[in-house]
């Protein structure tokens, strides 16, 4: 029997963003997870995007059951927005899916929210907890968001995606940090913004994809990364005529 927090069982929850249409990537998410004892998955948005698989990535998703919030792309793809600040690569990549997905896969991304809370605890988000488009790029913002998210939802944790980046923030009264081991402590008192990177389009340098799992009886995160068949994904873009460039930065992590 897993341990309760009050009524709240507590649980190993996996935490992916930024799957961009990227099937093996997906794949390899799920054979992954097979090793780790996951309960629960949860998923930081743009689903879609950039990569070959839109609507086999969304089936995967919501067969799943999986939570998932709003990302930039998804509203995008769904008509929600027109593309107006992505580059030439992403619109052309954005305007494909358009047309590709189901009507049914358009609806329900456009139905997803733009946060989630967590079992009272945890928000999730796409952008930052004040601004679905924002990048929490600088400690700045990160320090400005903690504050945010602190007063405005009454939480300590958030999950954020959207910069395709391994990052994690911890804020309290003796200032902000950068942490950088690959398992952090959940210490009482902190706040956290943790950015678990992204399955398809990773942007940190290393092409491994990446995701965290959210230990709640440790109060630990782990950050973990695998690799996948990026050849597919290359062949599959330059089959279906997409930008070179989306199959390039797959290879270098950028």
């Amino acid at each position: 029997m897993y341990p309760t927090r009050g009524f709240i069982l507590l649980m190993r929850i996996a935490v992916i963003s930024d799957i961009h249409s990227n099937l093996p990537a997906l794949n390899g998410f799920i054979w992954c997870i097979e090793d780790y004892s996951i309960d629960k998955v949860v998923c930081l948005g743009d689903v879609v995007g950039y990569n070959p698989w839109p609507n086999e990535c969304i089936d995967i998703i919501r067969e799943g059951d999986i939570p998932t919030v709003m990302g930039n792309h998804d509203r995008v793809a769904s008509g929600l927005e027109e593309p107006n600040h992505f580059n030439n690569s992403a619109i052309k990549a954005i305007l494909w899916t358009r047309r590709v997905l189901t009507e049914e896969n358009t609806n329900w991304l456009s139905n997803l929210s733009e946060r989630i809370l967590l079992n009272d605890e945890i928000i999730l988000v796409h952008g930052s907890p004040s601004n679905p488009n924002e990048y929490i790029n600088s400690k700045d913002s990160a320090t400005f968001n903690m504050e945010f998210m602190d007063q405005q939802f009454g939480v300590s944790i958030c999950f954020f995606g959207h910069t395709h980046v391994t990052a994690t923030y911890s804020l309290n009264s003796s200032g902000l940090k950068i942490l950088e081991n690959p398992v952090i402590k959940i210490e009482s008192g902190n706040d956290y913004l943790i950015n678990p990177g992204s399955i398809g389009q990773p942007r940190d340098g290393d092409p491994r994809a990446s995701f965290i799992i959210f230990d709640e009886d440790k109060r630990q995160i782990e950050f973990h990364r695998y690799s996948y068949d990026v050849d597919e994904v290359n062949r599959e873009l330059q089959k279906i005529g997409l930008d070179e460039f989306l199959g390039k930065r797959l290879y270098l992590g950028r």
